[in-house]
């Protein structure tokens, strides 16, 4: 039998206001206690009534985030914006947004029950950490699903996505551009798909403008702030060559292999120019400011919340792979040669 919500919030300690801003996605609650709300709820059978969902509309979006290992799909600004262009655009088209996580570490069964349990009109599915074989656990849902920042060629779902291979090679291409010779890639060593798109393109410019793609400037960095800087101090303690330039697959990799390089002596952009992707907030506050590909986050989450209300509307519509391009943004990490 599903428990209630206050039922929920005794279990735990907690009150259940905490509860309704935990699904509600609403700020203010740590990050334990949100997964010991969650992990309890998924224990215990309890899903929101429409009622208590983001709204009074009747006609619910359940967006979930995948979390498979948290290390991408994290609380930064650019889910934020992400997540509230989705609650904009539900918002205008008069649907109530339900917010949930599903964390890989947990009962998978009982997180699916709990999804299932909610009455929605489909799901958004906030991808950007699933691999392929990931979305096997979603086959049996009887709503329409629309897969958010990722991409695979096996999948039967609508995606809608960045254009990845194109900003990665605008940016690449940039750098050549700028007269840049050995042009590198700090490349996350995580292996998502938008990552490996990023890669794609990086490597098909350097073949558009007859550059050997055989080199020496590929590093495997985190895409974290703490660890990607760890691995570039250990980059650079190896007495790996340098490059005179690089492409970032983000900015949280760009700052942090800028981080240790001025450490380390190197001048940006004299020394070494340094593109990134995705123009979070922090760009702007970087020293030197950082160049990147502009994603517009809140466009890509409206976009995504009015194919699924399409699907909805037409579940026989062939399924389309969406991308959304990007923009250049100059700024003064990066130096003409």
């Amino acid at each position: 039998m599903n428990i209630s919500a206050k039922e929920l919030a005794k279990l735990i300690n907690v009150s259940p206001a905490t509860v309704s801003m935990v699904f509600n996605n609403k700020p203010g609650i740590s990050d334990a206690t949100r997964e010991l709300v969650l992990k309890t709820a998924a224990e215990y059978g309890y899903a929101p009534k429409k009622n208590e969902a983001s709204g009074a509309s009747s006609r619910i979006i359940q967006l979930v985030n995948y979390k498979k290992h948290g290390k991408v799909a994290a609380d930064t600004p650019f889910f934020s914006q992400l997540t509230e262009g989705i609650s904009t655009e539900c918002t205008r088209q008069g649907c109530a947004l339900h917010i949930s996580y599903f964390y890989e570490t947990m009962d998978i069964d009982s997180q699916l029950d709990a999804l299932r349990a909610v009455d929605c009109e489909g799901i958004l599915l906030l991808a950007t950490e699933m691999a392929p074989s990931d979305f096997r656990k979603f086959r049996d849902f009887s709503v329409p699903i629309v897969v958010v920042d990722c991409y695979y060629d096996e999948l039967d779902y609508d995606c809608v996505l960045i254009n990845n291979i194109q900003g990665a090679f605008n940016a690449t291409n940039y750098l050549i551009q700028c007269g840049h010779k050995n042009v590198g890639y700090f490349h996350s060593s995580l292996d998502i798909s938008n990552f490996s798109e990023r890669a794609d393109g990086y490597y098909k410019a350097l073949r558009a403008n007859g550059i050997s793609t055989s080199h020496p400037y590929v590093h495997p960095v985190s895409p974290t702030s703490d660890e990607g800087y760890r691995d570039m101090l250990r980059l650079l303690e190896s007495k790996a060559p340098i490059a005179d330039a690089y492409f970032a697959d983000n900015d949280i990799i760009a700052a942090a292999a800028m981080r240790a390089l001025r450490e380390n002596g190197y001048r940006i952009p004299e020394d070494v120019s340094i593109i990134g992707f995705d123009d979070v907030p922090m760009c702007d506050m970087m020293v030197p400011p950082l160049s990147t590909m502009k994603v517009r986050k809140r466009e890509l989450g409206a976009t995504a919340v009015q194919r699924l209300l399409d699907r909805v509307a037409d579940p026989k519509r062939e399924c389309l792979k969406m991308c959304m391009a990007t923009k250049l943004v100059k700024r003064q990490s990066v130096s003409k040669r």
